[in-house]
């Protein structure tokens, strides 16, 4: 690793360390200020959340270090990998490509270009949420960074083009000069390891050869995950579930609608009536899963996050939990 930017990951770590014991991020203060003094925000700045919502959780930005160079292996060689490991997959032109969560814990984002087209691999550790995005912003290829800033608890993205502020989960600039646009987002799974192997015997794997001194063999969140706290302030939130459940969320017409992962335990298809349609729930092969209406065969694809982080940004969510009998 370059030494200089062994003080920012260490800040970084040790910030992600300190979560559990932290009451708010919110209370922490660090020497420089991310959105005055790094992006120069003020407030004539366009925005479409006011600043106070955007905590900030790191010293600089940049202190959690993307991935700009990836490198990858074979299926058959992901020997680092467990069968039910989590990781992010997406399918370009024929380009399979996984992204293992252990590896993401670390960096977050992963520019990357799949079947010829310039994307982002992002994920936040915290909301458990995955979004695929292309780096083509305004007809410019850029590569997306760590801004150092979350919102609703989610991983806050900033473009090296503009230094536009977006929401991960929603995928829309929340401040700067592309406030209000949203970002082209593409169809991505989040799944076990031995289910997308399956499937994509063929695929390529993220290898653990990034450039950085990292230990990937730890899960460092998974006592996070078994808890019910969530370490930032949110805009709303529901006790229907465990917030760290894991669902599946889109919008049909204008309203939410997600299905607990739970649900397909013992099923790959799922009939309800939500958001107004006859629809079905269903569970491919891969993991990948989708909804359909009956009667129109509309589909939609489906994001991969937990509870709480879906709900805060669709609180008028309608939400199966388990397979109708």
């Amino acid at each position: 690793m370059n030494q200089t930017m062994k003080p920012i990951v260490t800040a970084a770590l040790l910030v992600l360390v300190m979560l559990p014991v932290l009451p708010v991020l919110a209370q922490r203060h660090y020497d420089t200020d991310i959105l005055k003094e790094t992006f120069a925000f003020d407030d004539s700045t366009p925005r479409s959340v006011d600043f106070d919502k955007l905590v900030q959780a790191c010293p600089v930005r940049d202190c959690i270090r993307s991935i700009d160079n990836p490198r990858f292996v074979r299926s058959n060689q992901a020997s680092f990998l467990n069968a039910d490991d989590l990781i992010l997959g997406v399918v370009i032109g024929g380009d399979a490509r996984a992204y293992p969560a252990k590896i993401l814990d670390h960096h977050e984002i992963v520019n990357d270009t799949v079947g010829g087209k310039p994307i982002a691999i992002t994920y936040c550790p915290l909301c458990g949420s995955g979004v695929a995005v292309s780096r083509v912003i305004g007809g410019v290829v850029t590569e997306f960074g760590v801004s150092g800033v979350l919102y609703n608890s989610d991983l806050v993205l900033y473009d090296r083009a503009s230094n536009t502020l977006w929401s991960q989960i929603e995928g829309a600039g929340v401040a700067g000069p592309n406030t209000g646009k949203k970002l082209e987002t593409l169809p991505v799974t989040m799944t076990r390891w031995s289910r997308w192997q399956k499937k994509h015997p063929a695929g390529k794997v993220l290898s653990t050869d990034t450039g950085f001194d990292e230990d990937y063999s730890v899960d460092r969140f998974a006592e996070y995950r078994a808890g019910t706290r969530i370490y930032l302030p949110v805009s709303d939130e529901d006790d229907r579930v465990h917030p760290k459940t894991a669902v599946f969320g889109t919008s049909i017409g204008g309203k939410p609608v997600a299905v607990s992962e739970a649900a397909f335990e013992n099923t790959s298809r799922i009939d309800v009536s939500m958001a107004g349609r006859d629809l079905t729930l269903s569970m491919a092969e891969d993991g990948t899963v989708t909804i359909s209406d009956r009667d129109s065969h509309e589909k939609w694809s489906t994001g991969r996050l937990f509870w709480f982080a879906w709900y805060t940004f669709n609180p008028s969510t309608e939400l199966v939990q388990q397979p109708a009998m």
